[in-house]
């Protein structure tokens, strides 16, 4: 397999967490673009893993010394991986919550997901969601979840300007 990026798949079933850990680590270190570690049940139910790791078909040898090294294994699939990845379009936006008695204003990273040019989705970055409850907390105490959606459902397919306004007076938090 010449050049390219090729997916290493190998079965695991006599390695403790530890030495997992360090190979992950490991492989991280010599280029690996992406490495997944995924329980599974062997045969005769015996627990084991699956790792993929998607390497750089020129790096197998290296990965391959790895693998018998230190993880012990007696072999591996070798596959011929193309990788599809959306164009993510991230933005520095302002956000400005209003709600019934309230206004406040947070920075807040947004990212946009395309697919050959049409929208597919908005995410909000997760520690300023958190970060955002937390300062709400005592004014109008919120769920990251709800949040989220909220200013998710806000940005819809449009570019965010500068400012992104997210109405919360609907929202109906319960005193626990």
């Amino acid at each position: 397999m010449a050049g390219g990026v090729i997916l290493l798949m190998a079965q695991i079933d006599d390695a403790p967490g530890e030495l997992l850990g360090h190979v992950i680590e490991k492989m991280g270190e010599m280029g690996a673009k992406n490495v997944q570690l995924l329980p599974s049940l062997g045969k005769k139910g015996r627990p084991s893993y699956v790792l993929l790791v998607d390497i750089n078909a020129e790096d197998e040898p290296d990965f391959a010394g790895l693998l018998v090294g230190d993880l012990g294994i007696w072999g591996y699939r070798a596959l011929e991986s193309q990788y599809k990845h959306f164009d993510i379009r991230r933005y520095r936006t302002q956000l400005r919550l209003t709600w019934n008695g309230g206004e406040q204003s947070f920075p807040l990273r947004l990212k946009r997901i395309l697919s050959e040019g049409v929208f597919m989705r908005a995410k909000a970055e997760h520690d300023d969601l958190v970060a955002i409850a937390e300062q709400m907390k005592d004014r109008l105490p919120i769920p990251v979840a709800v949040l989220k959606a909220a200013i998710e459902t806000s940005v819809g397919s449009a570019e965010p300007g500068e400012t992104l306004h997210v109405d919360l007076s609907g929202w109906q938090h319960s005193e626990r």
